[in-house]
């Protein structure tokens, strides 16, 4: 049962943007392979929930699936200066205090089958776990992909696998600028939070800086560590 999206691998939800599982794809090759070169835009990286196929039929292992997703880290810990000679860590908060009622209520099948609807459409519900921006989608989506990279690592550090996880893509624009290429293709995954100089130098007119800015500014994306 799907409410506003399929669950292909692959869908179209609009001329210019597409909406990719990864889980359902056969490696980064073949998401790679269906995004073209040369366009800008922007993208959102969304967490997919995988529970055990039996804990539809078994209430213990659906259970243990639902505490184990509640368990995984919901943001990206925040750490800043408190002058003259303090850090203040943030990092999120992963306790729940509904166990009980929660293994209550899944010994029935019905409340189990609305949970599992509910977390296939997760879409409807979640932050996204990071927006970016690029002026060449497909190397950007490339290096996040590759392993040890900065975006991989933050969130497998939480629980979360980048390869399992949903993507959409919003192309913006064509890029044919060489100098557009260079950029993301030698830019490190550290950067990506912080490059909006680089990406100005590149993208005279790209509606892409401001659709990510108000973006993660109005849907506050958990593991992007600044806006802008």
């Amino acid at each position: 049962m799907a409410w506003l999206h399929t669950n292909d691998a692959v869908q179209q939800l609009s001329e210019n943007v597409i909406l990719y599982d990864l889980a359902q794809m056969r490696g980064k090759n073949a998401l790679l392979s269906r995004i073209p070169e040369h366009i800008s835009g922007v993208y959102a990286w969304y967490r997919r929930f995988e529970l055990d196929p039996n804990a539809k039929n078994d209430p213990d292992i659906f259970v243990n699936s639902i505490l184990d997703e509640l368990c995984k880290d919901h943001s990206a810990p925040r750490e800043t200066g408190l002058p003259p000679m303090y850090r203040i860590i943030l990092k999120p908060e992963t306790s729940f205090s509904k166990e009980l009622i929660l293994k209550e209520l899944s010994a029935d099948s019905a409340f189990r089958e609305l949970l599992f609807m509910l977390l296939n459409n997760s879409l409807i519900f979640q932050q996204p776990l990071y927006i970016g921006r690029a002026t060449n989608l497909y190397c950007r989506i490339r290096n996040h992909l590759r392993e040890g990279s900065i975006l991989r690592e933050r969130l497998g550090a939480a629980g979360h696998n980048i390869s399992r996880c949903r993507l959409l893509l919003i192309y913006t624009s064509l890029n044919t600028s060489s100098l557009d290429i260079d950029l993301d293709n030698t830019v490190d995954d550290n950067e990506f939070d912080h490059q909006a100089i680089q990406d100005c130098e590149f993208s005279e007119f790209g509606s892409e800086i401001l659709i990510e800015d108000i973006l993660s500014r109005l849907f506050l994306p958990s593991f992007t560590l600044r806006y802008g």
